[in-house]
């Protein structure tokens, strides 16, 4: 049977996200793992003048230079463990580099039904979802750093 060029097709809605959480300053955070380049030890970041809000440093990772997102001065916390580690974000302005606790991130994978709404963080996010006693909120690292975070 043919079907009418005018006639759309649905997307099918994804049956799982996929999420790596992890912590910065104790409070445990999540973002899509499509969002995420990698994380790796973190290495010292050099302060550079910026306008951007909580992006005033930078680091080196191999050739390739990033930006540093102050998630944590952002949250008003300080990043535990004497072991940090670099998440490296997917932005669309290119790498972003973000400095989170030392504490190993979990991969996890969660039902889109478990995603409740989720208002009143200092950053864009997806909505939060309840991991044993916490309310984990998902970032959307593709809005960190954009003018309107303050």
């Amino acid at each position: 049977m043919l079907r009418s060029g005018n006639e759309r097709r649905q997307k099918a809605a994804p049956s799982s996200w996929k999420l790596l959480v992890f912590s910065v300053g104790g409070r445990r955070l999540a973002v899509k793992t499509d969002e995420v380049a990698g994380v790796s030890q973190w290495k010292e970041s050099t302060p550079v003048p910026s306008e951007t809000p909580f992006v005033s440093a930078v680091m080196r990772k191999d050739e390739t230079v990033l930006p540093v997102f102050d998630l944590a001065g952002l949250l008003r916390v300080s990043v535990r463990g004497d072991d940090r580690l670099c998440l490296t974000a997917k932005h669309p302005r290119g790498p972003m580099a973000i400095c989170i606790d030392g504490e190993m991130p979990v991969l996890q994978t969660l039902d889109p039904a478990a995603i409740r709404p989720c208002q009143g963080e200092a950053f864009d996010a997806l909505g939060s979802f309840t991991s044993g006693l916490d309310d984990v909120p998902i970032i959307a690292l593709s809005k960190l750093g954009s003018s309107d975070q303050t």
